[in-house]
C-alpha cells in the first residue's frame, strides 16, 4: 500500500490555528478512495461532481478485512432521501446490514444531512458503494484484504 502523508491546519475555536497531521492509505491496485486518519476518527471523502460527500468509518482494520462489519455514517449535501447500494469485487450487488438511517443530531462537522449505514465485506478486493439522492450523486471505493 502507498501512504502519503499530509498536513491539515485549521483554524481552532480560540481563533489559534492548529496543524494535525493524517496518513491516507491507498491500496495499490484498486484505485479505492484513500482513507484519512487523524487522532480522532477514520473518514473517507466520496467522489462526486455535484455533492459533498464524507464518510466516517467504524471499523476494527485497517485496512478493511474480509468479514469485517462496518459501521459508516455518511454527511451528503443534496436534497430528498438517500439511497445506498454496494457491489462487491466482482460486481454482485449486497446488501447493506442496516440503514440508511436517518440522524437529527450528530457532532460529525461536515456539510449535508446525515444517515448511518451497516456493511459485511465477504469478499477481498475493491468495493464500490454508491450514494443517490433526488439532487446528488457519489461514489467511494474501499479496498478488503483476505
Amino acid at each position: 500500500a502507498e501512504r502519503a502523508t499530509t498536513t491539515i491546519v485549521a483554524v481552532a475555536s480560540s481563533g489559534a490555528p492548529s496543524t494535525t497531521s493524517t496518513t491516507r492509505s491507498v491500496p495499490a491496485g484498486c484505485g479505492a478512495t484513500p482513507i484519512v486518519h487523524t487522532s480522532t476518527s477514520t473518514e473517507v471523502q466520496g467522489v462526486s461532481s455535484d455533492v459533498s460527500l464524507y464518510g466516517l468509518l467504524f471499523t476494527e482494520h485497517d485496512p478493511i478485512h474480509q468479514g469485517d462489519e462496518v459501521k459508516i455514517v455518511w454527511r451528503m449535501t443534496g436534497r430528498g432521501d438517500l439511497a445506498v447500494s454496494s457491489s462487491a469485487p466482482d460486481g454482485t450487488p449486497r446488501a447493506l446490514t442496516f440503514g440508511p438511517e436517518p440522524h437529527i443530531s450528530s457532532s460529525y462537522n461536515r456539510p449535508g444531512d446525515e444517515w448511518g449505514t451497516g456493511f459485511r465485506f465477504d469478499q477481498p478486493g475493491c468495493w464500490r458503494i454508491q450514494l443517490m439522492r433526488s439532487t446528488g450523486s457519489g461514489d467511494v471505493w474501499l479496498n478488503v484484504v483476505a
